[in-house]
Protein backbone atom coordinates (compact mmCIF):
# COMPACT_ATOMS: atom_id res chain seq x y z
CA UNK A 1 0.00 0.00 0.00
CA UNK A 2 1.04 3.14 -0.91
CA UNK A 3 2.07 6.04 1.69
CA UNK A 4 0.53 9.02 2.26
CA UNK A 5 1.72 11.58 4.10
CA UNK A 6 -0.34 14.23 5.80
CA UNK A 7 0.35 17.25 7.03
CA UNK A 8 -0.66 19.21 10.04
CA UNK A 9 0.55 23.21 9.68
CA UNK A 10 0.55 25.94 12.06
CA UNK A 11 0.13 29.41 11.88
CA UNK A 12 3.70 30.14 10.39
CA UNK A 13 3.62 27.08 8.70
CA UNK A 14 5.63 24.67 11.18
CA UNK A 15 4.43 21.13 10.76
CA UNK A 16 2.80 19.65 14.13
CA UNK A 17 2.30 16.58 13.51
CA UNK A 18 2.45 14.18 9.80
CA UNK A 19 0.67 10.78 9.08
CA UNK A 20 2.19 8.34 7.34
CA UNK A 21 0.25 5.21 6.26
CA UNK A 22 -2.30 4.16 9.11
CA UNK A 23 0.52 5.58 11.70
CA UNK A 24 1.26 8.83 13.03
CA UNK A 25 4.66 10.45 13.35
CA UNK A 26 5.22 13.05 15.56
CA UNK A 27 6.63 16.08 14.51
CA UNK A 28 10.62 16.99 15.67
CA UNK A 29 10.56 20.02 17.41
CA UNK A 30 12.30 22.80 15.30
CA UNK A 31 11.95 20.66 12.43
CA UNK A 32 10.64 23.21 9.24
CA UNK A 33 9.98 21.73 6.21
CA UNK A 34 8.26 24.64 4.53
CA UNK A 35 7.07 28.74 5.04
CA UNK A 36 3.58 30.35 4.58
CA UNK A 37 2.15 33.50 4.57
CA UNK A 38 0.32 33.79 7.51
CA UNK A 39 -1.39 37.05 8.86
CA UNK A 40 -1.58 36.91 13.11
CA UNK A 41 -5.55 37.12 13.40
CA UNK A 42 -5.82 37.74 17.24
CA UNK A 43 -3.27 40.25 17.68
CA UNK A 44 -1.73 41.01 21.72
CA UNK A 45 -2.59 44.48 22.22
CA UNK A 46 -4.48 47.60 21.53
CA UNK A 47 -3.89 49.75 18.63
CA UNK A 48 -3.36 53.82 19.72
CA UNK A 49 -6.94 54.78 18.11
CA UNK A 50 -8.24 51.86 20.06
CA UNK A 51 -6.95 53.23 23.26
CA UNK A 52 -8.12 56.53 22.88
CA UNK A 53 -11.62 55.06 22.01
CA UNK A 54 -12.00 53.37 25.57
CA UNK A 55 -10.66 56.24 27.07
CA UNK A 56 -12.98 58.88 25.81
CA UNK A 57 -15.80 56.61 26.24
CA UNK A 58 -14.92 55.89 29.82
CA UNK A 59 -14.79 60.15 30.15
CA UNK A 60 -18.02 60.52 28.86
CA UNK A 61 -19.46 57.85 31.40
CA UNK A 62 -17.43 59.38 34.34
CA UNK A 63 -18.61 62.66 33.36
CA UNK A 64 -22.81 61.24 33.51
CA UNK A 65 -22.47 59.13 36.98
CA UNK A 66 -20.29 61.67 39.05
CA UNK A 67 -23.82 64.13 39.40
CA UNK A 68 -25.82 61.15 39.45
CA UNK A 69 -23.66 60.25 42.50
CA UNK A 70 -23.08 63.11 44.07
CA UNK A 71 -26.83 63.83 44.08
CA UNK A 72 -27.24 59.85 46.18
CA UNK A 73 -25.10 60.78 48.63
CA UNK A 74 -26.55 64.06 48.91
CA UNK A 75 -29.75 62.26 49.59
CA UNK A 76 -28.17 59.69 52.02
CA UNK A 77 -26.69 62.38 54.13
CA UNK A 78 -30.34 64.10 54.41
CA UNK A 79 -31.90 60.57 55.50
CA UNK A 80 -29.22 60.19 57.74
CA UNK A 81 -29.84 63.51 59.47
CA UNK A 82 -33.00 63.00 59.34
CA UNK A 83 -32.74 59.77 61.24
CA UNK A 84 -30.68 61.12 63.67
CA UNK A 85 -33.32 64.34 64.37
CA UNK A 86 -36.34 61.48 64.67
CA UNK A 87 -33.83 59.66 67.29
CA UNK A 88 -33.61 62.79 69.21
CA UNK A 89 -37.42 63.88 68.71
CA UNK A 90 -38.26 60.79 70.48
CA UNK A 91 -35.43 60.46 73.04
CA UNK A 92 -37.04 63.90 74.28
CA UNK A 93 -40.70 62.59 74.16
CA UNK A 94 -39.39 59.90 76.09
CA UNK A 95 -37.49 61.98 78.54
CA UNK A 96 -41.13 64.50 79.28
CA UNK A 97 -42.77 60.64 79.45
CA UNK A 98 -40.07 59.58 82.82
CA UNK A 99 -39.99 63.33 84.34
CA UNK A 100 -43.70 63.63 84.77
CA UNK A 101 -44.45 66.15 81.60
CA UNK A 102 -40.77 67.78 81.88
CA UNK A 103 -39.43 69.20 78.94
CA UNK A 104 -35.38 68.76 79.54
CA UNK A 105 -33.86 71.76 80.05
CA UNK A 106 -31.60 73.33 77.36
CA UNK A 107 -28.88 73.54 80.40
CA UNK A 108 -29.15 73.62 83.67
CA UNK A 109 -27.67 77.18 85.27
CA UNK A 110 -25.78 76.62 88.57
CA UNK A 111 -25.80 79.08 90.61
CA UNK A 112 -22.99 81.02 91.86
CA UNK A 113 -21.94 80.87 95.54
CA UNK A 114 -22.31 84.50 96.94
CA UNK A 115 -23.66 85.95 93.43
CA UNK A 116 -27.15 87.54 93.95
CA UNK A 117 -28.30 87.14 90.30
CA UNK A 118 -27.97 84.24 88.04
CA UNK A 119 -28.09 85.92 84.93
CA UNK A 120 -24.37 84.95 83.44
CA UNK A 121 -22.39 82.02 83.79
CA UNK A 122 -19.08 83.16 85.81
CA UNK A 123 -16.30 82.38 85.63
CA UNK A 124 -15.40 78.65 85.44
CA UNK A 125 -19.11 78.36 86.03
CA UNK A 126 -20.50 74.29 83.48
CA UNK A 127 -23.71 74.40 81.55
CA UNK A 128 -24.40 70.84 80.86
CA UNK A 129 -26.04 70.91 77.86
CA UNK A 130 -29.45 68.73 76.65
CA UNK A 131 -27.37 66.67 74.39
CA UNK A 132 -25.74 65.34 77.94
CA UNK A 133 -28.27 65.35 79.83
CA UNK A 134 -30.42 63.04 77.11
CA UNK A 135 -27.03 60.87 76.54
CA UNK A 136 -26.20 60.71 80.63
CA UNK A 137 -29.98 59.45 81.14
CA UNK A 138 -29.57 57.28 78.28
CA UNK A 139 -32.44 58.55 76.04
CA UNK A 140 -30.19 58.95 73.17
CA UNK A 141 -26.82 57.39 73.91
CA UNK A 142 -23.51 59.14 72.25
CA UNK A 143 -20.01 58.41 72.25
CA UNK A 144 -17.11 61.04 72.80
CA UNK A 145 -16.50 63.55 70.74
CA UNK A 146 -17.28 61.40 67.53
CA UNK A 147 -18.89 62.90 64.14
CA UNK A 148 -20.58 59.07 63.97
CA UNK A 149 -23.28 59.89 66.53
CA UNK A 150 -27.15 60.71 66.63
CA UNK A 151 -26.02 64.57 67.66
CA UNK A 152 -24.23 65.28 64.56
CA UNK A 153 -25.97 65.42 61.16
CA UNK A 154 -23.33 64.44 58.00
CA UNK A 155 -23.19 67.39 55.92
CA UNK A 156 -22.05 69.39 59.26
CA UNK A 157 -19.51 72.08 58.09
CA UNK A 158 -16.68 70.96 60.40
CA UNK A 159 -15.83 73.86 62.12
CA UNK A 160 -17.30 75.31 65.83
CA UNK A 161 -19.68 77.73 64.70
CA UNK A 162 -20.01 79.53 68.01
CA UNK A 163 -16.17 79.43 68.96
CA UNK A 164 -16.58 83.89 68.39
CA UNK A 165 -20.00 84.20 70.17
CA UNK A 166 -22.15 84.49 67.66
CA UNK A 167 -22.85 83.03 63.98
CA UNK A 168 -22.43 86.56 62.21
CA UNK A 169 -23.13 86.61 58.30
CA UNK A 170 -21.30 83.58 57.73
CA UNK A 171 -23.46 81.16 56.62
CA UNK A 172 -20.91 78.09 57.11
CA UNK A 173 -21.20 78.84 60.80
CA UNK A 174 -24.83 77.85 61.88
CA UNK A 175 -23.98 74.51 59.87
CA UNK A 176 -21.25 74.23 62.44
CA UNK A 177 -21.34 72.69 65.29
CA UNK A 178 -20.47 73.46 69.35
CA UNK A 179 -19.63 71.18 71.66
CA UNK A 180 -21.04 70.32 75.64
CA UNK A 181 -20.70 70.79 78.28
CA UNK A 182 -19.30 74.27 78.35
CA UNK A 183 -18.49 77.33 79.56
CA UNK A 184 -18.22 80.49 78.49
CA UNK A 185 -14.43 82.65 78.18
CA UNK A 186 -15.82 85.75 79.12
CA UNK A 187 -15.66 88.80 79.40
CA UNK A 188 -19.86 88.83 79.68
CA UNK A 189 -19.88 85.01 80.06
CA UNK A 190 -23.04 84.98 78.16
CA UNK A 191 -23.61 83.73 75.02
CA UNK A 192 -22.14 86.18 73.91
CA UNK A 193 -18.48 85.25 74.33
CA UNK A 194 -16.37 82.22 73.32
CA UNK A 195 -17.39 78.81 74.14
CA UNK A 196 -14.38 76.25 75.80
CA UNK A 197 -15.69 72.27 76.15
CA UNK A 198 -14.95 70.87 79.60
CA UNK A 199 -16.24 67.76 81.48
CA UNK A 200 -18.26 67.91 84.60
CA UNK A 201 -17.31 64.40 85.97
CA UNK A 202 -19.09 64.83 89.18
CA UNK A 203 -22.34 65.30 87.16
CA UNK A 204 -21.90 62.33 85.40
CA UNK A 205 -20.67 64.21 81.93
CA UNK A 206 -17.68 62.69 81.59
CA UNK A 207 -17.21 63.24 77.50
CA UNK A 208 -17.84 65.84 75.22
CA UNK A 209 -20.43 65.98 72.88
CA UNK A 210 -20.34 67.53 69.47
CA UNK A 211 -23.63 68.33 68.43
CA UNK A 212 -24.52 70.06 65.04
CA UNK A 213 -28.31 70.44 65.96
CA UNK A 214 -30.59 74.12 67.00
CA UNK A 215 -32.41 73.97 69.87
CA UNK A 216 -35.90 75.58 70.07
CA UNK A 217 -34.92 77.00 73.86
CA UNK A 218 -35.26 80.74 75.45
CA UNK A 219 -31.82 81.12 76.75
CA UNK A 220 -31.59 85.32 78.18
CA UNK A 221 -28.42 84.19 79.48
CA UNK A 222 -25.94 87.40 79.23
CA UNK A 223 -28.52 90.05 80.85
CA UNK A 224 -31.78 90.75 83.12
CA UNK A 225 -34.81 90.67 81.31
CA UNK A 226 -38.20 92.53 82.73
CA UNK A 227 -40.33 89.70 82.52
CA UNK A 228 -39.57 85.85 82.11
CA UNK A 229 -43.19 85.28 81.70
CA UNK A 230 -43.46 87.31 78.58
CA UNK A 231 -40.66 85.85 76.76
CA UNK A 232 -40.36 82.45 77.62
CA UNK A 233 -42.74 81.27 75.38
CA UNK A 234 -40.78 78.31 73.28
CA UNK A 235 -40.22 74.81 74.10
CA UNK A 236 -37.73 74.88 76.76
CA UNK A 237 -35.50 77.21 78.30
CA UNK A 238 -32.38 77.76 80.45
CA UNK A 239 -33.36 76.09 83.80
CA UNK A 240 -32.11 78.71 86.80
CA UNK A 241 -31.47 81.81 84.98
CA UNK A 242 -32.61 84.73 87.14
CA UNK A 243 -34.40 86.91 88.64
CA UNK A 244 -36.28 89.04 86.47
CA UNK A 245 -37.44 92.54 87.60
CA UNK A 246 -40.38 90.52 89.61
CA UNK A 247 -38.23 88.33 91.20
CA UNK A 248 -39.12 85.15 88.66
CA UNK A 249 -36.41 82.71 87.42
CA UNK A 250 -36.64 80.39 84.54
CA UNK A 251 -37.94 76.79 85.92
CA UNK A 252 -39.09 73.80 83.81
CA UNK A 253 -41.22 73.62 81.04
CA UNK A 254 -44.78 71.14 81.18
CA UNK A 255 -45.78 68.94 77.91
CA UNK A 256 -49.01 70.73 79.39
CA UNK A 257 -48.15 73.75 77.55
CA UNK A 258 -47.65 72.64 74.38
CA UNK A 259 -51.12 73.64 72.14
CA UNK A 260 -50.09 71.74 69.27
CA UNK A 261 -47.23 69.20 69.20
CA UNK A 262 -47.26 67.97 65.63
CA UNK A 263 -46.28 71.70 64.98
CA UNK A 264 -43.95 72.82 67.37
CA UNK A 265 -40.22 72.38 66.04
CA UNK A 266 -38.15 71.53 68.94
CA UNK A 267 -35.08 70.80 67.01
CA UNK A 268 -33.20 71.46 63.98
CA UNK A 269 -30.32 71.53 61.38
CA UNK A 270 -28.15 74.38 63.32
CA UNK A 271 -26.24 75.04 66.37
CA UNK A 272 -26.83 75.86 69.86
CA UNK A 273 -29.81 77.18 70.63
CA UNK A 274 -32.61 80.61 70.37
CA UNK A 275 -32.43 83.51 67.93
CA UNK A 276 -35.78 82.14 67.09
CA UNK A 277 -36.94 85.88 65.51
CA UNK A 278 -33.83 85.52 62.48
CA UNK A 279 -34.65 81.80 61.96
CA UNK A 280 -34.50 82.49 57.93
CA UNK A 281 -32.06 81.78 55.36
CA UNK A 282 -29.46 84.39 55.12
CA UNK A 283 -30.91 85.99 58.35
CA UNK A 284 -27.88 88.01 60.53
CA UNK A 285 -26.47 85.74 63.31
CA UNK A 286 -29.37 82.84 62.40
CA UNK A 287 -28.56 79.06 63.97
CA UNK A 288 -30.58 77.27 61.70
CA UNK A 289 -27.82 75.39 59.44
CA UNK A 290 -29.51 74.97 56.01
CA UNK A 291 -27.20 72.00 54.90
CA UNK A 292 -29.56 70.12 52.35
CA UNK A 293 -30.35 70.26 48.98
CA UNK A 294 -33.87 71.32 47.52
CA UNK A 295 -35.54 73.17 44.89
CA UNK A 296 -33.77 76.74 45.29
CA UNK A 297 -30.36 74.64 45.33
CA UNK A 298 -27.56 73.75 47.77
CA UNK A 299 -28.06 74.64 51.42
CA UNK A 300 -31.47 75.78 51.06
CA UNK A 301 -33.37 73.53 53.11
CA UNK A 302 -33.33 72.39 56.94
CA UNK A 303 -34.53 69.34 58.33
CA UNK A 304 -36.92 69.31 61.84
CA UNK A 305 -37.76 67.49 64.59
CA UNK A 306 -41.61 68.16 66.31
CA UNK A 307 -42.63 68.09 69.73
CA UNK A 308 -44.74 64.65 68.47
CA UNK A 309 -41.46 63.10 67.23
CA UNK A 310 -42.06 63.42 63.63
CA UNK A 311 -39.67 65.07 61.36
CA UNK A 312 -39.69 67.32 58.38
CA UNK A 313 -37.56 69.32 55.99
CA UNK A 314 -38.21 73.20 55.79
CA UNK A 315 -36.76 75.38 53.11
CA UNK A 316 -35.19 78.38 53.68
CA UNK A 317 -37.97 80.99 53.33
CA UNK A 318 -40.87 78.62 55.44
CA UNK A 319 -38.71 78.26 58.88
CA UNK A 320 -41.21 80.08 61.13
CA UNK A 321 -40.06 82.88 62.95
CA UNK A 322 -41.00 84.46 66.18
CA UNK A 323 -43.07 88.01 66.16
CA UNK A 324 -41.24 90.55 65.57
CA UNK A 325 -41.95 94.22 63.81
CA UNK A 326 -41.14 94.26 60.08
CA UNK A 327 -39.39 97.24 60.94
CA UNK A 328 -36.46 94.74 63.11
CA UNK A 329 -35.59 93.30 59.62
CA UNK A 330 -33.79 96.78 57.53
CA UNK A 331 -30.73 95.79 56.27
CA UNK A 332 -31.22 92.27 56.95
CA UNK A 333 -29.68 89.86 54.96
CA UNK A 334 -32.65 87.75 54.84
CA UNK A 335 -35.92 88.53 53.08
CA UNK A 336 -36.69 92.12 53.55
CA UNK A 337 -40.28 91.72 53.19
CA UNK A 338 -41.09 89.35 56.29
CA UNK A 339 -44.35 91.13 57.49
CA UNK A 340 -45.59 90.37 61.02
CA UNK A 341 -49.05 89.14 59.16
CA UNK A 342 -46.62 86.52 57.45
CA UNK A 343 -44.90 85.35 61.08
CA UNK A 344 -48.69 85.42 62.18
CA UNK A 345 -49.90 83.29 58.69
CA UNK A 346 -46.98 80.64 59.71
CA UNK A 347 -46.89 80.63 63.31
CA UNK A 348 -50.79 80.66 63.42
CA UNK A 349 -51.17 77.33 60.66
CA UNK A 350 -48.06 75.83 60.45
CA UNK A 351 -44.87 74.69 61.80
CA UNK A 352 -44.18 77.38 64.43
CA UNK A 353 -41.22 78.21 67.20
CA UNK A 354 -44.05 78.81 70.04
CA UNK A 355 -45.95 76.26 72.30
CA UNK A 356 -48.56 78.51 72.42
CA UNK A 357 -49.00 80.95 69.26
CA UNK A 358 -52.19 82.32 70.39
CA UNK A 359 -50.99 83.24 73.60
CA UNK A 360 -47.30 84.69 72.33
CA UNK A 361 -49.44 86.96 69.72
CA UNK A 362 -51.36 88.40 72.11
CA UNK A 363 -48.30 89.30 74.56
CA UNK A 364 -46.48 90.49 71.15
CA UNK A 365 -49.64 93.07 70.35
CA UNK A 366 -49.96 93.95 73.84
CA UNK A 367 -46.33 94.99 73.99
CA UNK A 368 -46.24 96.88 70.72
CA UNK A 369 -49.57 98.19 70.08
CA UNK A 370 -50.03 99.24 66.19
CA UNK A 371 -46.89 96.36 64.94
CA UNK A 372 -46.91 96.08 61.39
Amino acid sequence: MKARWVECHNFTGQILLSFAGNGVEPYKTGMRLHKRNVVNRNPCGFTLVELLVVIGIIAVLVAILLPALAKAREQANSVKCMSNLRQIAMGLVAYCAQNNGCVVPAFNLPQQAGVATNVTAGPNVIMDGWPCILDRDGFVPSTAQDVNTAFYCPDTVDNNGMANGQTGTYGANARGWIAWPMEFAGPTYGDSDPQIAVTWPAQGFSKIIQCSYWLNAYNPIGGAVASIAQNDLYYTASYGYGPDAGGAYIGLHKTTGIKHSSLLAVVADGVYMGRQSVNQIGMKNSRIGYRHTGLSGANTVANVGFADGHVESLAGNQFPCSYAKTSSYSGNLGPASLTLAQQEAGNGSGPTVYADPGTALQIFLSNNPGAN
